[in-house]
Parts: C-alpha cells; structure tokens; sequence
C-alpha cells in the first residue's frame, strides 16, 4: 500500500580538476575548452551511468539494481535469457508480473549483449517477441514495449540480474 515518510538523499559531487594555463588555452591551435568539456561530459556520462545501475549509496546513489525493494522473475535458466525450452517465458513473466498502469509505461533495460541474445527469443506460437518499429519515429520493441541499452546492465549469468522492465521514470529518481 501507499506509505508517507521522510526520507533523507545525500547529494553526491561528481568533479574534474585540470591545470591548464591561460596562455596554453589562448594559444591552442584548437578549441581546447570545448575539447576539455566534451571529455568530462563523457567521462561524467560513463561515471553516473555505471552508479545509476550498481551504485552501493557510499559516495555515490543507490543503483536501480541494490535496492531491496526490486521484484524478481526468475527466466529458469542460469547460463540463457530464454527459459530451459529456449523460449521467453521469463520474459513474458516479468511482463505480465507487473501491475498494469506501471506496464502500461514499461521500458526494458538491458545492455547490448543481452539484447543479441533477446532478439533471437520467441514465443510459444515460433514468433519472435523483439520486433522493429516498421514507422518512422516508432521504436524497437520487446513485448510490444520500448527497450534501453544500458552497458551497465549485467550479462546474462547465473544469478545475475540482466534484464530489468518497468515504468523507469516512476521506480527511480534522478
């Protein structure tokens, strides 16, 4: 059910220090602050991204996959995405598993590997459960809902946790 409290989110700084000079940033034959900022950005990206999945809360958030508070669906296989038939129906569990206004809004997250090895699931009717989005502005699909490549996703491997689905924007907070 709905509970109210309080509850306290540290703020966590994130920082690049570079000793360049003036005269080295005048004098560059190039655009070096623009340089120097595409890097951090990157660097920024590739740094949030990875504690935004498996961030421990020390120095850093939470990540979407520590929390307690994360439902399971077990695929029935340690070593592939498809259960002991060769078929989604962990996937298709996961789905169905969810209450239906946070399915509604569902986006699967998985990293690149997992994806490959999704792309090649089918249903029990030998149909497969990734489809293109055939219009011009009509994403991917799985299951008929959106997907994101997260490269911090785990691999599919016993225990591990490689696929995640949900209404994102309402589970986790940025």
């Amino acid at each position: 059910g709905l509970t109210y409290g309080l509850e306290e989110f540290p703020t966590h700084e994130l920082y690049a220090l570079v000793d360049v000079s003036e005269q080295m940033m005048e004098d560059s034959e190039f655009n070096l602050e623009q340089e120097l900022q595409q890097e951090f950005s990157e660097q920024f990206a590739v740094t949030e991204g990875a504690a935004f999945v498996n961030g421990n809360g020390a120095g850093k958030p939470e990540g979407l996959l520590q929390s307690a508070d994360l439902a399971v669906t077990v695929s029935g296989s340690a070593s592939s995405i498809g259960d002991a038939t060769g078929q989604a129906n962990g996937l298709i569990d996961l789905y169905h598993g969810l209450k239906t206004a946070y399915a509604l809004q569902g986006t699967w997250l998985l990293n690149r590997a997992t994806l490959g090895l999704v792309r090649r699931l089918k249903d029990g009717q030998n149909n497969y459960i990734w489809m293109p989005g055939l219009a011009s502005g009509v994403p991917n699909t799985i299951l008929g809902q959106p997907y994101v490549e997260v490269p911090d996703m785990p691999d599919v491997a016993a225990g591990a946790f490689p696929v995640v689905f949900g209404d994102i924007r309402r589970a986790y907070t940025i």
